[in-house]
């Protein structure tokens, strides 16, 4: 969970007019590229053309190219930026474990917009990227000028994660035997990552997939080339163990898209808690959709953020 049209629900909680389309900044040229940020070589890609979309990675060990995956329908009129977390990717190792936690990201994040000379811009995040997108949207209001959350949460806490596992105990049962696997001092990192992708791909990531039958394919085409990390992920049940950032919704100026999916293991209603505590939010859910939307119903994510954007 922490990871945690058919377009039949659109709930608007306030009125918001739509942005004119514009061009992307100056110096968004396309290609992969390194930079120095906050101490470390930070890679990062540019792809596509048409207004600035910058992506919040997820902070539990995933690779621009999972992103990207999710995302690369969007660059035929939008200009994606992608980033690999610390750790990740072609970016330098960590230093210290808090290099692998949901502020180091934000802190890249925003070092990176300042590399780019962009002072205020459009940005996504998926799953945990949108729950640090919440955070950093709240943070920093002046550098965010829209904010689409895909599939996040507000909140969640023990008895989320209680009902979730009551919800998938199939799930919980594969973790189980994961954990006990992984406890073997002779696997490397590199070996506990590839058994802990064989899991996540194969059990986890399909229950919250709406059409089980498409799920393994999908998710397997879309996640081809992306890294995962045994360590990040590990790390993680420490940095996000709980989370609850109610209280910060209030303070976001963004102009901002909240996109839930019916068959998520997040709720509905956490997606509707969210845009209503977001100043001028929208709402939107995908009735076909788990936690996937992009690649669940494809064309209709691409149209709704477009539209959302401004994007003709």
């Amino acid at each position: 969970l922490v990871f945690a049209v058919t377009l039949i629900a659109l709930v608007s909680c306030a009125p918001s007019e739509r942005p004119p389309e514009e061009p992307a900044p100056q110096g968004l040229e396309n290609g992969s590229f390194h930079t120095q940020l906050n101490g470390f070589d930070i890679h990062y890609e540019v792809h596509g053309q048409g207004p600035a979309l910058m992506t919040l990675p997820n902070s539990w060990g995933l690779s621009l190219e999972g992103l990207r995956g999710l995302y690369r329908p969007l660059e035929d009129k939008l200009t994606m930026v992608y980033f690999d977390p610390r750790g990740m990717g072609e970016s330098s190792p960590i230093v210290t474990e808090a290099d692998m936690g949901m502020a180091a990201v934000r802190a890249d994040f925003q070092a990176l917009r300042e590399h780019l000379g962009v002072e205020s811009v459009q940005a996504i995040g998926w799953s945990n990227g949108a729950m640090n997108l919440i955070l950093l949207a709240a943070e920093h209001p002046e550098t965010i000028e829209t904010a689409i959350f895909l599939h996040g949460a507000s909140h969640f806490s023990e008895k989320d994660q209680a009902a979730y596992a009551e919800r998938y105990p199939e799930v919980i049962a594969a973790w189980g035997a994961l954990e006990a696997e992984l406890q073997n001092p002779d696997l490397t990192d590199d070996e506990r990552t590839a058994r802990m992708r064989d899991m996540w791909i194969n059990d986890w990531f399909p229950v919250t997939f709406a059409d089980r039958a498409r799920a393994y394919e999908v998710l397997n085409r879309t996640f081809e080339r992306a890294e995962f990390s045994w360590a990040h992920a590990n790390y993680s049940q420490t940095d996000q163990a709980e989370f609850d950032a109610r209280s910060l919704l209030p303070q976001i100026t963004a102009r901002s898209l909240v996109i839930g999916g019916a068959h998520d293991a997040i709720p509905a209603a956490s997606g509707e808690e969210m845009c209503a505590a977001i100043p001028d939010a929208e709402f939107v859910l995908f009735e076909s959709s788990g936690h996937y939307a992009p690649i669940e119903e494809p064309e209709a994510f691409k149209n709704l953020v477009l539209s959302f954007l401004g994007v003709s």
